[in-house]
């Protein structure tokens, strides 16, 4: 049991699975999707900070356009399996900045933290992924490729979702990596300051390549760059890691768990080139990711 929760929550955490009723309420700030999965008394408030990997972008139903923020993201799943009420404040493209001290405008008027307050119970974080332009590299990567094949066939139009002039980012250095480490530590100790009592979990990324497949249609990267994202994912779970280690926090390693679930595998967790949503989890994932949280919960409550 997490040290920094009192027995009586973690027995509420339990209890909180008993849904007896479903009601959902929108909050004065549109950014903030508030949805109650239980109306039982004791109900534990869940808090969902994050980036794209959190907010679930490919569904049909969206609470938040802007964010592209799911109804079936990894937060809701997780609020639905456990009857706990949902502040639910991830957006797509977010970075720890956004969450700790910069809105993420115009798609939010303050910075994510702000829904955290003395009430709040669990904390769920994916985060870090954007500090480090880990799929923004690779979207840029695959379009300098389909630029150029589109140049060589003297093709007129732009491949979708690619312009002309897109440059990736260089890789991460090793101070990239430290910066993005500290301020997710940072972030504990935001949630601590607001919510002292809450369970913090940190929920990492799972891989989008598998570098022992060279190529795949679906991430159209060559062996090189296939090696480099393999690199940044790696950076950037270990950084997540000391990081949850070094504040005490959990951690869901849905790395591990989606290993066997790359873009490329035969059942993905992640989508590949040619949908809305490449690169992102699947529905699939999401369950995926949703399973590694609760698994989390279960043992830190036993």
């Amino acid at each position: 049991m997490s040290r920094h929760r009192p027995p009586v929550v973690a027995a509420a955490l339990v209890a909180g699975a008993v849904v007896v009723g479903t009601t959902v309420a929108v909050s004065a700030e549109p950014e903030q999707r508030v949805v109650a999965a239980a109306t039982n008394v004791g109900s534990i408030d869940y808090v969902a900070l994050g980036s794209s990997y959190a907010a679930g972008p490919g569904s049909p139903k969206l609470l938040d356009k802007g964010c592209l923020r799911a109804a079936d993201n990894y937060p809701h799943r997780v609020a639905s399996a456990r009857g706990l009420r949902l502040t639910d404040v991830s957006c797509s493209s977010a970075t720890t900045a956004n969450i700790l001290r910069t809105a993420q405008r115009p798609h939010a008027t303050k910075p994510q933290i702000t829904a955290v307050t003395a009430t709040t119970d669990l904390v769920t974080i994916t985060i870090g992924g954007n500090d480090l332009r880990y799929i923004g590299r690779v979207a840029d990567q695959v379009c300098v490729h389909r630029m150029a094949a589109a140049s060589l066939v003297s093709s007129r139009s732009t491949p979708s979702g690619c312009r002309a002039g897109r440059v990736p980012a260089p890789e991460p250095s090793a101070a990239d990596y430290v910066d993005v480490e500290r301020s997710m530590v940072a972030i504990v100790g935001a949630v601590r300051s607001r919510a002292p009592r809450a369970r913090i979990v940190f929920v990492d990324y799972p891989p989008l390549v598998d570098p022992r497949a060279p190529f795949c249609s679906a991430v159209p990267l060559i062996p090189a760059e296939i090696a480099e994202t393999t690199r940044v994912h790696a950076g950037l779970v270990a950084a997540t890691a000391r990081a949850a280690r070094s504040s005490g926090a959990l951690l869901a390693t849905a790395s591990t768990a989606g290993a066997a679930h790359t873009a490329c595998s035969s059942s993905p967790w992640l989508w590949g080139i040619d949908t809305p949503s490449a690169y992102h989890l699947t529905p699939a994932g999401k369950a995926g990711v949703a399973r590694q949280v609760l698994d989390v919960l279960r043992r830190a409550e036993a």
